[in-house]
């Protein structure tokens, strides 16, 4: 494990550290045709060599040259956004355990993958954080329509904010609150909702805003207190996996 961890260091030093701005530019402008596109490749081959330090072992470096290679070909044509950036990186770190795995560890792959499909705990905690980003964003849209359709025309007249922005700001806190939940940081949840209270006061600006100001409250608590029972549920689940039958 150590070893891998170590490469996906080398990752990151050859993508993020040693490749500037003006690699990704030319590689992005004359694609195939670029040396940037191909000195990337061989750095993080080299990385991988040099910190790997079985100097008689150069298969794997030569493998995540390739494999580096070919992923990034592919990704220059391709949109620039972010589910593209993340596509890429995930085709790196599976090439980075695939290889790891065939020449660099004696458990076989499939022992590894048996043993988080047979983790009552894994599935729990994925269907706890699953839950709060979809079901509950739709179950908390509907429970405060009725309120949002009074501040719409309001709104329409006061466009300063971003589409969309309360939904992923409501997914993030959601988060953040299984996640403390889980690691037994209660704490933070005060944290949040104070950091989010103080921000919110500098949109008090007026009795125009009063509606609105009441309409983001309802959700947020609301928000916060559904997270809360989820969370405390999942982590009572997660705890007693083996006293409980699932």
């Amino acid at each position: 494990m150590l070893l891998l961890i170590k490469w996906f260091a080398a990752h990151l030093i050859g993508d993020f550290i040693l490749q500037n701005k003006k690699m990704v530019l030319e590689k992005m402008r004359l694609k195939l045709t670029s040396k940037y596109l191909y000195l990337h490749s061989i750095i993080h081959g080299v990385l991988i060599y040099i910190i790997s330090m079985n100097w008689s072992s150069w298969l794997p470096p030569l493998l995540i040259t390739a494999t580096h290679l070919i992923i990034d070909i592919w990704k220059l044509y391709q949109k620039n956004n972010l589910i593209f950036f993340f596509i890429d990186q995930l085709l790196h770190i599976i090439c980075i355990i695939g290889i790891w795995a065939v020449y660099h560890t004696s458990i076989p792959i499939t022992l590894a993958f048996q043993h988080i499909q047979q983790s009552a705990s894994f599935w729990l905690l994925l269907m706890g954080y699953g839950t709060i980003i979809w079901p509950l964003s739709m179950m908390l849209g509907l429970a405060t329509q009725k309120w949002r359709v009074q501040i719409q025309a309001q709104s329409a007249l006061n466009e300063n904010s971003l589409a969309e922005a309360g939904r992923w700001i409501g997914i993030f806190e959601r988060v953040m609150v299984f996640t403390f939940i889980m690691t037994n940081h209660f704490e933070g949840i005060g944290l949040l909702i104070t950091a989010k209270s103080i921000l919110r006061f500098n949109d008090i600006k007026g009795p125009a805003q009063r509606k609105e100001t009441e309409y983001v409250l309802i959700g947020t608590l609301m928000s916060f207190c559904i997270s809360i029972i989820i969370g405390l549920i999942f982590k009572y689940l997660i705890e007693h996996t083996n006293t409980i039958s699932l």
